[in-house]
């Protein structure tokens, strides 16, 4: 997990739930950037503008917090219910409070994560985007 921040916001990035959907990289290139270093410029737009390209983040990769003391609001995907959306030729998105637990029981995800439908994905049972290197599509 790492963690980015400006002036009454802390966004934070797991790099094992991404998908590389780059909804990120397409809504704020000027903020996320792969070719820089760091990746994530927090200085690119503002709070409002990253929060709002952040809740499009479709695995959870992407999430953040408001620094605002009277604000506890976190990405509100993880204050409602949780669905699981299948996404066409993709992966399983599972939104909402939700937590992942492995065969020993122990937890290996919590709120939203992508899950592999395709099979090729080399961090299972989180989707790594293999779909679309094998051309996974739906049954018809």
């Amino acid at each position: 997990m790492k963690e980015y921040s400006c002036e009454g916001l802390i966004v934070r990035w797991n790099p094992e739930k991404c998908i590389h959907a780059k909804e990120c990289v397409n809504g704020l290139p000027q903020v996320f950037n792969h070719d820089s270093r760091p990746w994530i410029n927090m200085q690119g737009a503002s709070p409002a503008q990253i929060m709002k390209v952040i809740d499009r983040c479709p695995s959870g990769a992407l999430t953040y917090q408001e620094k605002a003391p009277e604000s506890s609001e976190k990405n509100a995907s993880n204050e409602r219910y949780a669905s699981i959306r299948v996404v066409k030729n993709g992966p399983l998105l599972v939104e909402g409070d939700c937590r992942l637990f492995n065969s020993d029981g122990n937890e290996m995800a919590e709120g939203a994560f992508a899950l592999c439908r395709c099979g090729a994905s080399r961090k299972k049972p989180f989707c790594d985007g293999s779909h679309t290197k094998i051309g996974f599509h739906d049954p018809e």
